[in-house]
């Protein structure tokens, strides 16, 4: 007896319903690309919805690498729906502060700087919160993150108050705990 393989169209049609592809994460991320094209097209007729289903499949599909899966992601609990937007807040006056901070170096006419490198250990162990807490680093002018690697972040700051600023920030000690509380 001669084992034939398939090929062609049946075998694509199988390859593209992957279902190790298309998991709970996979359609979420679908789903709020879905939502947002409808909140941004405002129109419900069938060519646009049919557009926005394919582009979303489509956009999510080729990003499929960029999900963040179950291991990454914390659980959604109101505590820790409330620790997150207080980290927000708390976020957002760093961000108000430091843009103040930076405006007064830059008005002055000697321009105060002393620009550093600092590195610091943080004890998040989840690659999510990593990149969360670097991009706030990142965020707040007069720092910016340069590299990240098994908790050890290398900022450049400024000036040496920014550089004690960050060594003391307590936004990484938050992420921390919602890291811990989530879990």
């Amino acid at each position: 007896m001669v084992k034939v393989e398939t090929t062609g169209e049946n075998s694509r049609l199988k390859k593209f319903f992957d279902p190790k592809i298309h998991t709970r994460s996979f359609l979420g991320s679908w789903f709020v690309l879905m939502v947002f094209w409808i909140l941004i097209t405002w129109t419900f007729n069938y060519q646009s919805l049919l557009a926005g289903i394919l582009g979303s499949y489509g956009l999510t599909r080729f990003n499929r690498s960029l999900i963040i899966g179950p291991s990454q992601r914390f659980y959604i609990t109101p505590e820790t729906v409330f620790m997150f937007t207080r980290y927000l807040g708390l976020m957002l006056v760093a961000i108000v502060k430091a843009n103040i901070d930076v405006a007064k170096i830059v008005l002055q006419r000697r321009m105060p700087i002393s620009p550093g490198i600092v590195k610091f250990k943080s004890e998040i162990k989840k690659d999510l919160n990593k990149v969360i807490l670097a991009n706030s680093i990142t965020l707040t002018p007069g720092t910016l993150t340069i590299s990240m690697e098994e908790g050890v972040y290398v900022v450049h700051c400024l000036t040496r108050e920014n550089a004690e600023d960050v060594c003391r920030w307590n936004m990484g000690e938050e992420l921390a705990e919602i890291e811990r509380r989530g879990s």
